[in-house]
């Protein structure tokens, strides 16, 4: 398991030749309510922190990886959580 400091300031994120910064990682509601018992917050953001190269939907970025699906966006230099779950 990914150790996660509660002190994470910033992050860079490499995309697509785009770095994305942000400083702080949030839940949407959504996933609070829809999503964090199926992936537990811990392994969502094990997976973004990852992933080199999560694929971009419009405003939004996909992951897939070891069984898991993610779905994020960045507002504000905050990365927000908005779906996590399993892949079948």
């Amino acid at each position: 398991m990914l150790k996660i400091s509660k002190s994470l300031y910033s992050h860079l994120y490499y995309t697509n030749v785009v770095w994305i910064l942000f400083k702080s990682i949030k839940p949407t509601r959504h996933y609070l309510e829809e999503h964090s018992k199926e992936v537990p917050w811990h392994k969502a953001v094990e997976i973004i922190l990852t992933t080199k190269n999560p694929r971009r939907k419009k405003n939004k970025y996909e992951i897939e990886k070891d069984g898991y699906y993610v779905l994020f966006e960045i507002k504000n230099e905050i990365l927000y959580v908005i779906n996590a779950k399993k892949t079948k």
